[in-house]
């Protein structure tokens, strides 16, 4: 009996030790993270006037691309977040090619919506680098007449603190890395002028290496990846009794910049 008791003991441990790993996944922290998803028949009624269509999975949200479900191409997918929220980013691992997401607030209003070609379940912006607020319910359906297969879709706002779509992203800003001498009259220099959506011109006397950081993430940024704020070291400029002065500029704040280069010899 006592051999038994022991054999039944090592079996449970063993299954609670691997089993938490199988289900490991990048898909942490999103809104929709545990979040019932309801397949049904499309419509804006959806909110306040339950139909005999609805479908509820678990599967879509789990975080977990080995498990899915099929929405038939006459229905649509439903996620109703549980509170509002901010959205500007999104995760979908499907290979239908023409889906269509809309967003919705809780009296149904409509707040947006865009096409996509699937997905590989990287971290994507929305299009144009769109902000929606008060998002409460969002639906999936197809653009193709198709059945979307689909293993798990996620949204996020980047500037939460208690999100984290994506453990690799890049969290610090990125900090040029100072020049040995930045005043050596010899080294090449230029003068970057940043206007800011407010009107706001900020201009920096910076070595031509610092520029080149900022148009390389600024470039970085505009493709859709990299952190949305850059570090300028300021240097000598305005220093006053501080060891080190720092500006940081939002790449959606900033309007247009200028860059003048010189030398000073």
């Amino acid at each position: 009996m006592k051999r038994k008791i022991n054999l039944f003991f090592i079996l449970t441990l063993i299954v609670s030790v691997f089993i938490p790993l199988s289900s490991v996944s990048a898909y942490t922290g999103g809104y929709a993270n545990g979040k019932d998803s309801t397949i049904m028949v499309p419509g804006t009624y959806f909110i306040t006037q339950p139909h005999h269509s609805k479908v509820v999975t678990p599967t879509i949200t789990d975080n977990d691309e080995k498990t899915g479900s099929i929405i038939p191409k006459e229905l649509m997918l439903m996620i109703d977040l549980g509170e509002d929220r901010t959205i500007d980013s999104y995760k979908i691992n499907s290979d239908l090619k023409g889906m269509r997401i809309s967003f919705y607030d809780r009296s149904v209003g409509y707040l947006g919506e865009f096409a996509l070609n699937g997905g590989d379940g990287k971290l994507e912006p929305l299009p144009n680098e769109k902000v929606i607020k008060q998002v409460r319910y969002i639906t999936l359906y197809t653009l193709t007449g198709e059945d979307i297969n689909i293993n798990e879709l996620d949204f996020f706002y980047s500037k939460d603190p208690n999100t984290s779509p994506d453990p690799t992203d890049p969290v610090d800003p990125v900090d040029p890395v100072d020049p040995v001498d930045p005043v050596d009259p010899s080294a090449d220099r230029a003068i970057l002028v940043v206007t800011m959506t407010t009107g706001l011109e900020k201009e920096y006397d910076l070595p031509i290496s610092d520029v080149n950081a900022f148009l390389k993430w600024y470039d970085t940024r505009d493709s859709g990846s990299g952190p949305a704020k850059f570090a300028i070291n300021k240097y000598i400029n305005n220093k006053g009794p501080f060891s080190k002065r720092t500006d940081y500029v939002i790449f959606d704040k900033i309007l247009t910049f200028e860059v003048s280069e010189y030398t000073t010899n």
